[in-house]
């Protein structure tokens, strides 16, 4: 199987920031798409930059922003609109030069960007010399010359000849961990995949798709049939039910899976695709589910620059019950856990 490609299929990212079904719970309640709505990817790839050292309490300190493909200068203003974003301030370039230095520099050390690459923000440019890791000096806030050993600039110009540029938006959504991680109207984003559309959002760390159906309502004792999410938009803000648990609580219809990533590729690329890291809960096939606070998939997304992939399963009697001589044939947990690691192929 190819777990790439499965993950890949979820991330045709196409969409838009908007309000749209935030009150749903389940994402089976999804409408039809008789027409496919604007989404933010249809011209532009999206990542979420964020330094993430791991430390929670410090997070408060750190900025992060979200990266956009090279377009023209007077258009980046309304593509970071189009995510609920502004330009980058320069205030935040200022205040956190080293995270942006350091998560730039990555982003070059990817071959994603030259070596020297200018970028749009807010009134203006700024370069960055990557790979630079010392300055002794503060950020230049207005229009002065930097020294001449500056590892950065601004410029005023809304520079309309220079051509495209990469855009760096603002990144408010300041969630970050997965019991403060909530959609609202400001955070969404909307992505195509096949003939779906999925909603989902963001926190301080990552794009956040939870909840996504990827079997039919499982029947009893019968094996997992793929979900038919065509011509769907599918709400993927909300975890979906755990699967019943030997110790009780759960429900039957509970095959869902969750996507963490940093990433989101233009609608139709396969360029600078991340590693998928899939995780399947234990709990001796009794109990547990892909949802769990603990083993959120988010911070390992954020910290590894990887997709993070978990799911439900069924479990205990429904989903391991074999009856000799019967229909009943057992191990249908593992069926569940196959065919979630091959959606989208």
């Amino acid at each position: 199987m190819n777990a790439l490609a499965a993950a890949v299929a979820l991330l045709a990212i196409v969409g838009q920031a908007a309000a749209q079904g935030l009150n749903s719970t389940n994402p089976r309640n999804s409408t039809n798409n008789s027409t496919r709505p604007a989404v933010s990817n249809a011209e532009t790839s999206l990542t979420l930059l964020y330094q993430n050292n791991l430390n929670l309490t410090d997070d408060p300190n750190h900025v992060g922003t979200i990266l956009l493909d090279a377009m023209p200068p007077g258009a980046a203003a309304a593509a970071c609109a189009s995510i609920g974003e502004k330009l980058l301030p320069r205030a935040s370039v200022a205040g956190h030069y080293f995270d942006l230095l350091s998560l730039l520099s990555y982003h070059s050390w990817r071959r994603e960007a030259p070596e020297m690459q200018t970028y749009l923000i807010e009134r203006g440019t700024l370069s960055v010399l990557q790979g630079v890791r010392q300055m002794s000096y503060p950020m230049p806030t207005s229009n002065a010359s930097a020294p001449s050993n500056a590892t950065s600039r601004f410029s005023n110009s809304s520079a309309p000849d220079l051509g495209p540029m990469p855009v760096l938006c603002s990144q408010t959504s300041r969630g970050n961990q997965a019991a403060n991680a909530a959609a609202t109207t400001s955070n969404q984003i909307r992505i195509a995949s096949g003939d779906a559309v999925y909603v989902g959002f963001r926190n301080q760390k990552s794009f956040r798709f939870v909840g996504i159906p990827y079997a039919e309502p499982p029947r009893r004792f019968e094996y997992p049939v793929v979900y038919n999410a065509t011509n769907r938009t599918i709400q993927a803000t909300k975890y979906g039910e755990q699967c019943i648990q030997s110790s009780g609580g759960g429900s039957e219809d509970c095959l869902f899976l969750n996507l963490w990533t940093p990433y989101l590729p233009k609608a139709g690329s396969t360029d600078d695709l991340r590693p998928v890291l899939i995780w399947i809960h234990g709990g001796g096939l009794t109990g547990g589910k892909g949802s769990a606070l603990d083993t959120d998939g988010g911070q390992l997304a954020s910290r590894e620059d990887i997709v993070t992939v978990t799911f439900n399963y069924r479990l205990s009697t429904l989903g391991f019950l074999a009856v000799p001589g019967t229909d009943i044939t057992g191990n249908y947990g593992i069926a569940d856990q196959n065919l979630a690691l091959q959606v989208g192929r």
